[in-house]
């Protein structure tokens, strides 16, 4: 008897202990948020650049309240008990959007696309929130994300988490689902990536045989996403079946009765104008079969239809794996025909697919945008301010401005002259979280650890003795 009660309670001791050492494993290098109860933020000294205007704001100073700025002006009021950062020497950014991700995505290897995580690491990953994935993104001074494709609905419940701050990371836009045809981009591979488990799949994507499916499925979905996906590429491969048209004319229909925007994955021009004649708001990936004509170019800029090229995404996937150098070519003289003609381009990374990576590949995009016609203020407003005006927030989202959103980026160099500067990034302030503080790179100490008294300007501040 004796010897039961004592296995019995080694049992019980060895499953409290396992159990005490898996949640300590859960929560190391979780990336939690941080509480909006503390002191307001003033960053003094630095110019800010507004994207909308395309202007410089020299020396001012920021002022931070909870979630919001409140004060940008050089004679700006600092409030009692602020923490005031001297940022002098550098300039203010809004925080970038990455305007295509898949937060769950399994990451693939070039050139054999075979997954590079087994299940069980993949496992522990997607039931954390993927922590290194949200600290790469707001370390590469990314705070907001377009989710263009992720299981639902745990993308929505992701963004919930994000939102209260139990969750460090870039604010989440998500389209749930992707919606495609029976067969289509992306179940194929998905299947290739060993996510074969159907209903998995029915969490990522919904295969919709006809109008009758597509208008059920935007149904469902409608009230809790900010966008529909409807995916009608092939990616190169002339045996994959793409979305019918009367199913993407029922999706677009369906999504406008309930103000929600339409966008469409393409790969061809065939495609694209597909898209443009059912109606759809946005374009994702630019065309790399042929050349675009001028016609469809018009209409693009006509309609004001914005376009998220993902250039690193198709030279990654169709020039390393496809080995079709020539495509990525037609495709970047697609994205200098569209700047030219004035249709709104934004900056997705498409991570994590093949040969990209979370947070970094953006800036290897934006560097793209340049190389294909953009200045480098055009590219930081395709990040930016255009990005914001594709997910329909500008009023809280895309420019440094009183009323807006705290997401803030302080960066060295000459992001004007030179895009690469946007990567050397010595703040990050997302939704008011200071998350990212390198000033002691550039300066020592980075923070004037000090009480502001009332009405202190910036000049009287950065006058101060530091201590």
């Amino acid at each position: 008897m004796r010897i039961r009660s004592a296995l019995a309670w080694s049992s019980l001791a060895a499953v409290i202990v396992a159990g005490a050492g898996i949640a300590f494993a859960y929560s190391r290098g979780q990336f939690p948020g941080q509480t909006l109860d503390g002191p307001p933020i003033a960053l003094v000294g630095a110019r800010v650049y507004d994207p909308a205007a395309d202007s410089l704001i020299p020396r001012t100073t920021v002022v931070i309240q909870g979630r919001e700025i409140v004060a940008v002006n050089d004679t700006a009021a600092i409030p009692d008990s602020a923490i005031i950062l001297n940022v002098s020497g550098l300039t203010l950014l809004p925080g970038l959007i990455d305007s295509h991700v898949h937060l769950s995505g399994i990451r693939s290897r070039i050139p054999d696309g075979a997954r590079e995580l087994g299940w069980l690491p993949y496992l522990w990953r997607f039931i954390r929130r993927f922590p290194e994935r949200r600290r790469a993104l707001i370390e590469a001074g990314v705070t907001t994300v377009k989710s263009l494709g992720d299981p639902h609905p745990w993308i929505v419940k992701y963004a919930e988490r994000v939102q209260r701050h139990e969750l460090a990371g870039p604010r989440v836009f998500a389209a749930g689902p992707m919606l495609t045809t029976p067969g289509g981009h992306p179940i194929v591979q998905l299947r290739q990536a060993g996510q074969g488990d159907t209903s998995f799949i029915a969490q990522v994507a919904r295969q919709l045989a006809g109008p009758a499916e597509a208008q059920v499925a935007v149904n469902e979905i409608a009230r809790r996403v900010d966008f529909v996906t409807a995916v009608l590429e092939t990616r190169g491969d002339p045996l994959l079946p793409s979305m019918p048209a009367p199913v993407l004319r029922m999706i677009t229909y369906t999504a406008h009765g309930f103000e929600l925007s339409v966008l469409a994955h393409i790969s061809t021009v065939e495609q694209l104008q597909v898209a443009i004649a059912e109606g759809v708001d946005g374009i994702e990936h630019v065309p790399f079969d042929q050349l675009l004509d001028s016609l469809t170019v018009e209409e693009l800029a006509r309609r004001r239809v914005f376009v998220d090229p993902t250039l690193q995404a198709i030279d990654q996937y169709v020039g390393e794996m496809l080995a079709d150098t020539a495509g990525t070519r037609r495709a970047r003289t697609n994205v200098h025909r569209l700047h030219r003609a004035g249709v709104p381009l934004v900056a997705g990374s498409d991570a994590p697919n093949p040969g990209t990576t979370f947070g970094f590949t953006l800036h290897e995009e934006l560097r793209n945008l340049v190389e294909a016609g953009l200045t480098p203020g055009e590219a930081i407003a395709a990040a930016t301010w255009v990005a914001a005006e594709y997910l329909g927030a500008t009023d809280r989202l895309g420019s440094i401005t009183p009323g807006k959103w705290a997401d803030i980026i302080a960066v060295g160099g000459d992001p004007l002259l030179d895009i690469v500067a946007v990567a050397d990034i010595y703040l990050v302030i997302a939704d008011g979280q200071l998350l990212v503080n390198r000033l002691d790179r550039v300066r020592r100490p980075g923070v004037i650890a000090m009480s502001a008294k009332p009405y202190r300007t910036v000049e009287r501040v950065l006058e101060e003795r530091v201590r």
